[in-house]
C-alpha cells in the first residue's frame, strides 16, 4: 500500500538471460484506501478487473510473439479483513524471485499463494539461467608497456589473450605468470612473438596455443638455433579466416609492427564483438588502408595498445628511415654497422634497401639469417638475394655449424675486411667480432646506426658496446622509429571501427619502444 491507495495488479515474469531471474511486465490499478470495505469483492479482496488474456496484447509491448499463458504470471490482491496484499503466482516463483515486484507495488505485508490456473512452460523446468556475455578481462598490461594477459570469455569458453614474459622480471616467474600458466584455458591466442607476448607461451602445453603461421616458423627457426623442439599444441593461424574455440571465434588481421607477421585479433560470441589490437602502426611498410579496409567497421569493444599515447612526437616511415639511411651511407667508403634486434625484419628490409640503392654488401649473421629465411617472401636472406651474406660471429661448432654451412653465400672476417663496402647487422655480443675485424681494416670513421628504442641504452651490455665502439673510432647516428602506433593511426583506427567502448593497453611506459627482445640471442 503506497500512502492512501491500495495498488492491485497483475504480472508476468520474462526470463532475463543475461543477468539471470526474472523481468516483470505489469498491469496495475490504485483505488482509495478510504474505500476499501466498499471495493471489496464477495471474497473480501480487492481485484485487478481484467485478465490476464484481455491485458497480454498491451502487456507485452508487442515484443513478444508467444501466447498470454507462455511465461510465468500472477495476481496480486488486497486482503481487506487482513489488511495485507496476496500475491497468487505459478509455482516456479519463489518469494525472494519477486523483489523487485514487491517494490515495485511499495507493499510491505505480503503472502505468497498458489493458484493451479497459473501454469507456464516454466512451471516444472529448471530455474532460467543466465544467457552467456562475450566478457574480457586485462590481468596485465592496463598500465605497463608489453605483457598484456587478457581473458576473453563467454559462459563457460576461456580463452586467454598473449602469453608474455614480465621484460623486468628475471628469469623468475611472477605470482600472475604462474597463475595463468596453471589455470584451465581453451586456448591461447597470441598476436606475435615478441617476448613481452609469446616469450612464455612454450611453457603451457595442456591447450592449444594459436598464432600466426609466419610467426610459428620465426619461433621454431629460433628453437632449431637453441637447439629445441617446437611444442606440438602451437598451432598456426592464418589472416582473415575464422577460427573457433568452444562457442567464441576469432579472426586474425594481418597488421604492421616492428615484429614480422603480427596481426589484429577479432572475437565473437553471443552476437557481440571484441577488436584486440596486438601491437600494431600505420607508418610501416604494409598498408595501412588495406588493414582498414578489412577490419568490422562497428565492434563492441576496441582494446587498442596505447604504447606512443603521451608522447607528443610523430612517428617517420619505415620509408623514410631508408632514404635517411641513404644520406647516411653514400658519403663515405668506411664500413657501416647496424645496431638493431635480429626479428624486425622490416627494419632489415630498410637497410637492405639502402644498402644496395649505395651499392654495398649486406651482411647478416647465422641467427639474423636463420629468422630471415624462416619468414621468405621478399626478406632478405643469404642465397636467395645475391647481395647477401652470411657471417657468424664467433666459431660455430655441431648442429649450427651445418646450419651455417648450409648458406652458400657466407663469407669469413678477412673476406669482409677486404670486400666491397658493406653494411653489416650487429649486436651488442659482437663486440669481440668488431675488434677483430678492426684488425684487419681500419675501423675508424665508419659508421655505427643505433636503431633501437632509446631505453635500451641504459641496459649495461647496450652501454659497453656502445661506449668500447666508440673507444675504436666509430661514429655513432640513431636512426630509429617505432614499432607502435602514432597517436594519429589510434585515432584513424577508432574512426574506422566505431566501437561502443574503448579500453587500452601496453601504456605508461616509456614511449617509442621498438623490439623488447633486440639481443638477447647468441
Amino acid at each position: 500500500m503506497q500512502g492512501d491507495f491500495i495498488r492491485v495488479g497483475i504480472f508476468w515474469a520474462i526470463p532475463n538471460r543475461e543477468k539471470g531471474g526474472w523481468d516483470f511486465r505489469v498491469r496495475q490499478k490504485s483505488y482509495p484506501a478510504s474505500a476499501a470495505e466498499q471495493l471489496a469483492n464477495a471474497a473480501g479482496f480487492i481485484d485487478y478487473p481484467y485478465s490476464h488474456y484481455e491485458e497480454w496484447d498491451e502487456a507485452r509491448h508487442n515484443t513478444e510473439t508467444e501466447d498470454c499463458y507462455f511465461y510465468p504470471r500472477g495476481r496480486i490482491l488486497y486482503d481487506v479483513k487482513h489488511k495485507r496484499h496476496r500475491i497468487f503466482a505459478d509455482e516456479c516463483l519463489n518469494l525472494s524471485d519477486l523483489d523487485e515486484l514487491i517494490d515495485f507495488y511499495d507493499i510491505w505485508d505480503v503472502e505468497l499463494c498458489r493458484d493451479e490456473h497459473y501454469v507456464s512452460v516454466y512451471t516444472h523446468s529448471p530455474r532460467p539461467t543466465p544467457r552467456p556475455v562475450l566478457r574480457y578481462q586485462i590481468l596485465r598490461g592496463k598500465d605497463k608497456i608489453g605483457e598484456n594477459l587478457i581473458e576473453i570469455s563467454y559462459g563457460e569458453t576461456r580463452i586467454l589473450v598473449e602469453l608474455g614474459k614480465a621484460l623486468d622480471g628475471g628469469e623468475e616467474l611472477s605470482e600472475l605468470e604462474k597463475a595463468v600458466l596453471h589455470e584451465k584455458y581453451d586456448a591461447v591466442v597470441v598476436s606475435h612473438y615478441h617476448a613481452d607476448h609469446a616469450g612464455l607461451i612454450e611453457e603451457k602445453q595442456d591447450c592449444p596455443i594459436y598464432i600466426g603461421a609466419g610467426a610459428r616458423r620465426m619461433i621454431e627457426a629460433m628453437d632449431e638455433y637453441r637447439g629445441r623442439s617446437l611444442p606440438k599444441n602451437i598451432r598456426a593461424y592464418r589472416s582473415g579466416r575464422a577460427y573457433h574455440v568452444g562457442k567464441i571465434w576469432f579472426i586474425p588481421y594481418l597488421c604492421d609492427h616492428s615484429a614480422f607477421d603480427s596481426y589484429m585479433l577479432l572475437f565473437e560470441a553471443g552476437g557481440r564483438s571484441i577488436l584486440y589490437t596486438g601491437d600494431f602502426r600505420f607508418h610501416g611498410r604494409k598498408s595501412g588502408e588495406e588493414l582498414l579496409s578489412r577490419l568490422p567497421k562497428k565492434v563492441d569493444t576496441l582494446i587498442s595498445e596505447g604504447t606512443n599515447l603521451g608522447s607528443g612526437k610523430p612517428c617517420f616511415s619505415e620509408r623514410d628511415l631508408e632514404n635517411r639511411a641513404v644520406e647516411l651511407f653514400k658519403f663515405t667508403e668506411k664500413p657501416v654497422f647496424v645496431l638493431q634486434s635480429a626479428s624486425n625484419l622490416d627494419r632489415i628490409v630498410s637497410f637492405y634497401r639502402a644498402a644496395k640503392r649505395c651499392g654495398r654488401i649486406f651482411y647478416e649473421d647465422l641467427y639474423t639469417a636463420l629468422l630471415a629465411s624462416a619468414a621468405g617472401g621478399k626478406i632478405p636472406r643469404p642465397d636467395v638475394f645475391g647481395d647477401v651474406f652470411a657471417f657468424t660471429p664467433r666459431p660455430v661448432r655441431g648442429k649450427r655449424k651445418d646450419m651455417f654451412f648450409e648458406f652458400a653465400q657466407k663469407r669469413g672476417a678477412s673476406q669482409i675486411a677486404k670486400g666491397k663496402p658493406f653494411v653489416m647487422l650487429v649486436r651488442p655480443s659482437m663486440l669481440g667480432y668488431l675488434k677483430k675485424l678492426a684488425e684487419k681494416t681500419d675501423l675508424a670513421g665508419a659508421l655505427l646506426i643505433y636503431s633501437m628504442w632509446s631505453g635500451y641504452r641504459e641496459h649495461d651490455d647496450v652501454k659497453n658496446f656502445l661506449e668500447e665502439v666508440r673507444a675504436m673510432g666509430l661514429e655513432e647516428h640513431t636512426l630509429h622509429t617505432s614499432g607502435h602506433a602514432s597517436i594519429s593511426d589510434i585515432e584513424r583506427l577508432k574512426a574506422c571501427v566505431e566501437a561502443e567502448e574503448y579500453v587500452t593497453v601496453h601504456t605508461n611506459g616509456s614511449p617509442d619502444q621498438g623490439d623488447p627482445s633486440p639481443s638477447v640471442i647468441d
